[in-house]
């Protein structure tokens, strides 16, 4: 039911309640029939919900680019280095 819940799209501003998730979903489907993505979609989830339970944090709907930035910024000996 959250998976689902999360891919719905507002019916008055035609815009995704979680457009972090959508576009993932959107993602998948174009590799995956949309029952495994829906299936992705809970497992993608759960890891969040462990996370947040792990990390004792709110959540917060994040870009995949805002969690790489935030993510170097935590960690800067983990940076790459251009090949």
């Amino acid at each position: 039911m959250v998976a689902l819940n999360n891919l719905k799209v507002d019916k008055g501003t035609k815009t995704p309640v979680n457009p972090v998730i959508h576009s993932y979903y959107a993602n998948k489907c174009k590799s995956k029939k949309k029952n495994v993505a829906v299936g992705v979609v809970m497992h993608k989830i759960c890891n969040i919900i462990f996370a947040m339970l792990r990390d004792n944090k709110p959540f917060k709907i994040i870009t995949p680019q805002e969690h790489c930035e935030q993510y170097l910024a935590a960690h800067p000996d983990k940076t790459r280095n251009a090949a």
